[in-house]
């Protein structure tokens, strides 16, 4: 069995980067507001559609304009606060859609996979665009890439096994990383952290040769910061997924001096 968060109710996904660090939006939001159709959106940012100033941007995200935001190129390549805001803007956009699409013909797979390249390039791009390393922004920036890699990973549980799934894992085991080294404070990296772990896990044989990771993403729930009421049922639920499948591959007790 593969943790699948994607089979989770929508509420306990991390909320998305909106602009206001501090007012997070909930991915459920997204399956109120989208009714946006979502033939010919984006491929990766920079490759087609309209140049897409900052001005430009908040305002097709005020009106929901998601399809254009997904499809457009982010005209700044500055090391500012608000073209790092604008690149995120267009990763939640995609994120969006790539969200709200459902699985299906392989044409939609791949509008799917465009979807959630454009997500992962923009939010790095934020990432870097952003100049104050202790910025409020950065963790919601975070937040949007795990939430795409997550995505990615779970959605090609879907359709793949093998090694595709396993390097998908590690770039979100990755990333998690970097969010726990810009902020340790935050349950952010440690949850997505514990999450591919134990994913890592389930990828092995059944047996003691699951049992390492496992341990690192008990670990690392026991290491988190206290988890916004948004992640504590998932936090919960990979606690309680971890401690099952420790029992049930008869992984040694840790033993402490």
């Amino acid at each position: 069995m593969l943790i699948r968060e994607d089979r989770l109710p929508l509420p306990v996904r991390w909320p998305l980067y909106t602009g206001q660090a501090a007012r997070p939006v909930l991915v459920l939001v997204l399956m109120l507001l989208l009714t946006l159709a979502l033939a010919g959106c984006a491929t990766t940012p920079g490759q087609s559609g309209p140049l897409l100033g900052d001005e430009k941007v908040a305002a097709l995200a005020a009106a929901g304009d998601w399809a254009t935001l997904a499809a457009g190129r982010i005209a700044c390549k500055a090391q500012t606060e608000d073209c790092a805001k604008a690149h995120a803007t267009q990763g939640d956009a995609c994120l969006r859609l790539a969200i709200e699409l459902p699985q299906g013909a392989d044409q939609q797979n791949q509008r799917l996979r465009r979807l959630l390249d454009c997500a992962e390039a923009a939010y790095r791009q934020a990432l870097a665009y952003q100049p104050d390393p202790n910025a409020a922004s950065r963790v919601s920036f975070h937040g949007g890439l795990l939430l795409t890699l997550s995505e990615r990973r779970n959605r090609l549980d879907n359709l793949e096994r093998g090694d595709r799934l396993g390097m998908e894992n590690e770039r979100l085991l990755l990333a998690a990383q970097a969010a726990r080294r810009e902020a340790s404070g935050n349950a952010l990296g440690f949850v997505y952290g514990a999450s591919a772990h134990a994913y890592r896990a389930l990828l092995k044989p059944t047996g003691r040769a699951r049992c390492n990771d496992l341990r690192q993403a008990q670990a690392m729930l026991n290491r988190s910061p206290p988890p916004p009421r948004e992640l504590s049922d998932e936090r919960a639920r990979i606690s309680s997924l971890i401690a099952r499948e420790l029992r049930s591959n008869a992984c040694p007790r840790v033993q402490r001096r």
